[in-house]
């Protein structure tokens, strides 16, 4: 089976929720067969958060779903090399969509992410989960 072709970005503005910022993010599938999102993580030092899902991502449909991440730095500054993992399921197969971030800390360090490259990898492929 072919990787799926997902694409993924953050919508409007992140908001406080705790130590943390609610980030929102929208999956779009292109393809018509669906794919299932089963977790999303950020595990940049600087930008941290995980969470469990169950999304389904219909054919040539889109999903939201939001992320609490925490921060790290000042405002004004940028965190380079940031990535969001979604742990996709597709049949009996599963795949990792890394999206790679820069994020600007805005006002009060708010993040604002921004996908620089999107690469998808079968899950196992190097002898690892």
């Amino acid at each position: 089976m072919n990787a799926p072709r997902l694409s993924i970005e953050p919508l409007g503005i992140a908001k406080r929720d705790g130590e943390g910022w609610r980030t929102t993010w929208r999956v779009t599938n292109p393809e018509p067969e669906s794919v299932r999102i089963v977790a999303a993580v950020a595990p940049h030092s600087q930008f941290r958060g995980e969470t469990s899902l169950d999304r389904e991502v219909r054919g040539k449909a889109s999903t939201q779903f939001s992320l609490v991440v925490r921060t790290r730095g000042a405002t004004g500054s940028e965190i380079e090399n940031a990535f969001v993992i979604l742990l996709i399921g597709q049949g009996e197969d599963r795949w990792r969509l890394l999206a790679r971030l820069r994020v600007s800390l805005e006002e009060g360090a708010r993040p604002r992410p921004r996908v620089e490259t999107v690469t998808v990898q079968r899950v196992g492929f190097s002898g690892e989960l």
